[in-house]
């Protein structure tokens, strides 16, 4: 098993990143919260998780345990594949997910491309079920968390750029040339500011 990989970033894409380690380039599929810090050519270290299956293997990469953890419970729903499980941590943070689940607000779910209406009402009740207590202990933080991170604006603008045509990969793609161009700056930026920056980069392609 690769619980996780340190290498440097050879390139970003819409699907995810190239990780080179000692001298070997893995295709990574990522979750949103990687491609929002990192960048290329900087080593980065990602816990990882490798998933084999008829159609061969995969990598997915996360940015710590709580988003593995959450995959993992994702990809273990009937229906769920290890692409649906990454694309749903393209499109919601952690905390977003947990908020999801613990009120079954089922519209957390269905801003991701490809989730349905019964869809979402599955993952509300099983994830309930099977997410570990302590993620569950965090529901009277997670309102104020997500007000006060940058996950809500990340969502926000993901949302709208989507409204535009966009697919999420592509979008976290430019999130990732936007977070390598502000650098610490990154944080500070409002949903004008980072839609307006998005947009630049995505009518490059």
């Amino acid at each position: 098993m690769i619980r996780c990989l340190t290498g440097k970033v050879l390139s970003i894409s819409s699907n995810g990143i190239i990780l080179e380690v000692l001298g070997i380039g893995f295709e990574i599929y990522c979750s949103r919260e990687v491609f929002a810090w990192c960048n290329v050519g900087e080593t980065i270290t990602i816990i990882t998780y490798l998933q084999i299956s008829e159609s061969g293997m995969c990598i997915y990469g996360f940015s710590d345990e709580q988003e593995r953890e959450l995959f993992l419970r994702i990809t273990a729903i009937k229906g769920i594949g290890g692409k649906t499980g990454i694309s749903v941590l393209n499109s919601l943070s952690a905390a977003e997910i947990i908020k999801g689940v613990i009120f079954s607000d089922t519209s957390v779910f269905t801003r991701v491309p490809g989730i349905g209406k019964k869809t979402a009402e599955r993952m509300c009740f099983e994830l309930k079920n099977h997410i570990p207590a302590e993620f569950l202990s965090q529901a009277s933080n997670i309102p104020d968390a997500l007000s006060t991170t940058q996950s809500n604006t990340l969502s926000t603008v993901s949302e709208a750029l989507r409204s535009l045509g966009f697919n999420q990969g592509d979008i976290n793609a430019a999130f990732g040339i936007v977070r390598a161009a502000f650098g610490d700056d990154f944080a500070d930026l409002d949903e004008e500011k980072l839609i307006k920056a998005a947009l630049k980069e995505l009518q490059r392609k």
